[in-house]
This record gives C-alpha cells, structure tokens and sequence, in this order.
C-alpha cells in the first residue's frame, strides 16, 4: 500500500512540475529599469563623430529568488536609422514587439534586455558604393554595441554585485528585423576577414568598407580612431541567436566553430526589405539596392548544415513540429515570380500575403501622432503622422495589437524550446529527458534535516533540483547548478516529507527526504 501511495505522489509531483515549468510557462510579474548606461562608443549620425551613451532597459521577473537567470538581449528593428527618420514608425528599444517581447520572456524567469545601438547611414547616396560601405559600416557598429552590452552585463556580474541576477554563461539574442543582423552577427561573427569578402570591397578604391583602424575591431573593447574601448578582459561570446526577420551578412560567416552560437528563426515570405533565402537588401527610404545577403531561411539552413544546431535534435516534438516538417522542401513562388525555398530545420516561415512582411509589428495612432509632434517642435522637422501610419499600412495592412501579439505569441512559443536547449537551462517537457528515470549514485545528508540537506553525486553532473512538498506542489527550485553536490537551505519549509527531484544530463532521479 505504500509504495501505491509513494507512486501516487511522484505522479502528481510530475505532473504539477509539467504544469509550471520555469523559463517556459509565464508565472511571474515584471520589474523593468529603464536608460541604464552599458556602453559608450562614437556616433556619426549627426555627421561629426561624438560619443553616444548606449542605453538598455532591463525587465526581470517580479518576486524571483534565482539569482543566476539567463539572459536574453533584444534587438530592434529600424534600418539603422531612427524612427522616422528611417521612414518608419519602428526603430527603437520602446517598439512595441520589443516591449512585448521582453516582458512575455521575464514572465517565464529571463532577464530580457531591450538595448540600443549606434545609427546612421547613407541611404540615399546616389551610388551603390556608399550605399553599401555606409550600410555594411552601421551593421559592424551594431555588431560592436550588442557585444559591447554582452561583456557590460558579464562585468556587471563579476565586478557590480550581478544587480541583475544572471547566470554569465547562459546569454542569448532575440533580432528584430534590423536587429536580425545582430543576433545573427553576435552568433557568427568572429574572424575579421568576413567583411574582406569581395561584394564588402570598394569598387571604385579596392579598399575594403570596414578598416579596423578606424572602426575598431569587431568586439569594441579596443580604441581606434573612432571606436571607444567598452569592458575589455571580458566574454562577447553568445549561446543562441533567435531571428524574426533580418539576415547575415554572408552565408560562410557560420562555420560550425565552438565559438559560434546555435541558430533558429522565423521570417516573412513577403518580406520586401530583406531577403527570406539569398538575396538584396532593399531599404525602405529609397527602394534602392544595397547589398545581397543571407536571409533567415538561408542562414538557418547554413547553420544546420555545419553543425551548429545539431543541440536541437533530441527535442520533443511540439505544435511547431509539424509545420516545421511540413515546409522542409516545400516552395513558393511570390506574386514578383521569385520562387523561395520555404523550409528548414529550426525555421518557421509566416506564409503573408504580398507585400506583408513584418505582421507581428503594431503601434498606435494618437502615441504616433504625440511623437511626430514632439519630434517636429523639437528639431525643426516636417515629418507627418498620417504619411507614416499609411506607409506603414502598405506593409503591414492589417496591423492591430491583437495581430502582432497573436503573431509574437506563436514566435516566442518556437523558440523557448529553442532557448532552452541552447541555454542549457533543462527545462522539463522540451527534450527526451524527463522520460527517462535513472538511479545514479547519490548521497544526501543528514536526513532526517533540520537546516539543511546536501545532495552529492559520484558519477553524474547535477544540473538543477525541484524541491516539491507531499502535496505535490513545487515549493523550492535550484537551477543552472552544474555540480556534482549541492546544498539545499531549508528557507522556513515547514516540517514533514520532501522530494528532490534532481536533474541529470541522461534523466531524473527522485528522493524523499524529511525537514523536521
């Protein structure tokens, strides 16, 4: 009879941890701190080089005890112009898809970081040249700026308290649009000599776009002539690159090295602004070619073939699965009569209609029209609200909150999993692992426990421990732990029967144990 009870319980306890899975259910409220200073480095968009401050606003999860949470960095879309400027209403870490985003991923246990990075080109320059030197230049400087915020929260954990309480070794990045290229550039990135390829060559001075000596190297923690130093001695490494849109410089900047991150995304098939596979880049204030890139479908593809997203294969299927699959060797052909490869392993396409290409972007007309007004009286400007919200209509037709958050919804669903696996944050109900029951040789004492009990592995790592009382319900979590023992507080639980549910690389294993 008891142990028909003892089964009883470690099934309702599974079945109550499945219920709420940290990092993948929305359980938490959100605190945000807003213009937080991570970096500083030389601005053109005014045309004088000055320093800028780059600021980040930082949601967290209201009322959570873990101090060391993963971190996802977002990035938005705008061109590499600011909002307006760039003839759009998008373009800034106050976007409502960046804000939406952020506060869904601190309701499930990330710190999310909504950050800034450097703007300005050239893109009505009558010739393709600048065109392209000006473009390739602003995406290296938002290259430089997204690391530059990676090794800022790395230092800030090291030498600042960890005010955020992250875990240094669990970093990721969410592009949006424009901020695509940096996820995918973060990821990727990691040899000079990419932006030495012949199509980022002058060709009127056989001179390459980027000159390190001016622009600084690819990290920015060393000066040059107009790149300041930011956090050097620490990390720009990131785990995961996530993309709603955007594309990668070139195809061959993934190679499947350590240092590379694992890649999954999503894009629009009507996307005129940036290729779905290979192809042009087209920007929205002329209509005027700059460049032929990578897409997401392509890039993703490239980073399944050389090995980067080979993580992902022992997933559980999901409700994306499915459709996944289902798009693998499909094709399109677009009402241009350009014909796309629609699918890929850890890629979704959004199949829009023409010329819909960013549909989870919204925004609101009144708060447009406060800000054209404020940004006219303020610098002279002669921009008018009631031309942007029809522009941005003409690619986004159907725009309303409730589409983009329908749209957001099904993005951030694909990717948890995702973030998951590459974090390596072992949430339950994503791969294989929660199936499998193992008996590794573990010892816990003292137990009975008054203050305290400590869990000791002799031949298997520890990656987290749920705590659940006899009531089934999970009262204590102990995540990212990467140890062979642990020590468990008692944090006022009162008297009575416990299990731990300890979590290994090959499976779980359950003990019952007593706080009296």
């Amino acid at each position: 009879m008891r142990k028909i009870y003892t089964l009883f319980c470690l099934i309702f306890m599974t079945s109550m941890l499945v219920a709420q899975v940290r990092y993948v259910d929305a359980s938490f409220g959100v605190d945000v701190e807003r213009d937080v200073t991570f970096g500083s480095n030389i601005s053109i968009l005014t045309g004088q080089p000055l320093p800028l401050e780059l600021k980040m606003d930082v949601y967290t999860p209201a009322g959570d005890t873990e101090t060391e949470r993963p971190v996802i960095l977002v990035s938005h879309t705008g061109s590499f112009l600011p909002p307006l400027f760039n003839g759009q209403i998008t373009g800034s870490k106050t976007d409502s898809t960046v804000v939406y985003t952020c506060t869904e991923l601190a309701k499930r246990g990330y710190v999310a970081v909504a950050y800034t990075y450097r703007q300005g080109w050239l893109p009505t320059a009558p010739d393709e040249d600048t065109r392209r030197g000006t473009l390739l230049q602003a995406a290296y400087r938002g290259i430089q700026d997204s690391r530059t915020c990676v090794r800022f929260l790395r230092r800030n954990a090291d030498e600042g308290g960890n005010q955020y309480g992250i875990d240094p070794e669990r970093i990721g990045m969410f592009g949006i649009g424009t901020g695509g290229y940096l996820s995918l550039g973060c990821g990727s990135f990691y040899d000079f000599e990419d932006v030495l390829l012949e199509k980022f060559i002058n060709t009127n001075t056989a001179l390459p776009y980027i000159d390190s000596l001016v622009y600084g190297n690819i990290f920015a923690d060393a000066p040059a002539a107009i790149c300041l130093a930011n956090h050097p001695g620490y990390s720009s490494e990131i785990d995961f690159a996530f993309n709603v849109g955007g594309a990668l410089g070139d195809e061959s900047w993934i190679s499947g090295t350590d240092n590379e991150a694992a890649f999954a995304g999503v894009h629009a098939t009507s996307d005129i602004f940036a290729p779905y596979n290979v192809g042009p880049v087209i920007v929205p204030t002329t209509n005027e070619f700059v460049v032929t890139v990578a897409g997401t479908q392509a890039a993703i593809a490239r980073a399944n073939e050389a090995g980067n997203n080979d993580i992902f294969d022992d997933m559980i299927d999901n409700e994306f699965t499915a459709l996944v699959d289902a798009q693998i060797g499909t094709q399109l052909t677009l009402p241009t009569g350009q014909t796309l490869e629609v699918g890929a392993k850890n890629f979704y396409g959004f199949v829009t209609p023409f010329p819909q290409g960013s549909p989870w972007d919204w925004w609101d007309k009144p708060t447009l029209d406060a800000i054209v007004a404020g940004t006219n009286n303020a610098l002279g400007t002669m921009f008018n609200s009631d031309t942007l919200h029809r522009d941005g209509l003409l690619t986004n037709p159907m725009m309303s909150p409730e589409q983009g958050r329908t749209y957001m919804d099904s993005i951030i669903t694909f990717m948890i999993p995702k973030s998951c696996v590459a974090l390596r944050l072992y949430c339950d109900g994503v791969t294989g692992v929660e199936d499998e029951i193992v008996d590794h040789a573990v010892t816990y004492q003292p137990n009975p426990a008054v203050e305290m009990i400590t869990f000791r592995s002799e031949d298997a790592i520890i990656r987290s421990i749920h705590i659940v009382d006899i009531k089934g319900q999970l009262v204590e979590e102990y995540n990212n732990i990467d140890n062979t023992n642990y020590t468990v507080d008692r944090n006022n639980l009162a008297d009575g029967i416990y299990f731990a549910q300890l979590r290994f690389d090959d499976g779980t294993q359950t003990i019952k144990f007593i706080f009296k």
